[in-house]
């Protein structure tokens, strides 16, 4: 199964109450998705607001990430360096491009299946998000978890690929492989909730809403 059996082209879409989540992958780990069409990055503090919040020295805004038909675009808000270069206007991000905040946060941006618009934002420093993530997906309308080296969340134990599907603001867990969503059978395709648990034969993970 490929993400182009499911989806022609992917649409933005404006913000809802499930655009924004982590994903716990048992044996593998956590991650952050961020599914509006703008996502804000700045400095992780209990009274700042941002899309994706990051403990390190940058400023509470720092950068925004847009999605557009082209791609993604960042636009940089305080001092943003792409691939060592200082920028300072919006910058198109390309396949395995770094971007850097400040003095020491280091990102790299991947685009890891030619036919998702999904995104992975991958740490090159130490630093992390908050709450903690392995990496941050700011998604479109599919997530691709499995064994391959495209998927967006990579899970190499995994036999089959399981994939999550964006339809008017509400996901679907779509497999071949058996599985149940909440306990419940599922034959191919089911509705997720936003505190979810999917388990099958070799797999299992759990959906955890953040607030705004």
């Amino acid at each position: 199964m490929n993400a182009s059996s499911m989806e022609s082209k992917e649409s933005t879409h404006p913000t809802d109450a499930r655009s924004r989540f982590m994903i716990w992958v048992d044996g593998v780990g956590g991650y952050m998705v961020c599914a509006d069409t703008v996502n804000s990055i700045g400095q992780a503090t209990q009274q700042n607001e941002v899309s994706i919040p990051i403990s390190g020295d940058i400023h509470q805004v720092h950068a925004k990430i847009q999605s557009a038909d082209s791609g993604h675009l960042l636009h940089p808000v305080g001092p943003v360096f792409v691939d060592q270069q200082s920028v300072h206007d919006p910058q198109l991000l390309t396949d395995n491009r770094t971007f850097e905040m400040g003095d020491s946060v280091s990102l790299r941006y991947c685009k890891p299946h030619p036919w998702s618009t999904t995104a992975v934002i991958r740490f090159e420093s130490r630093n992390r998000t908050y709450p903690w993530s392995d990496a941050v997906l700011i998604a479109g309308n599919t997530i691709i978890l499995g064994p391959n080296a495209q998927s967006h969340i990579r899970c190499t134990r995994w036999e089959h690929e399981v994939i999550l599907l964006r339809r008017d603001g509400q996901w679907f867990c779509r497999s071949f492989a058996d599985f149940s969503i909440d306990g419940s059978p599922i034959e191919m395709e089911g509705e997720l909730n936003a505190n979810s648990r999917v388990e099958g034969r070799d797999f299992s993970f759990s959906l955890e809403p953040l607030e705004a």
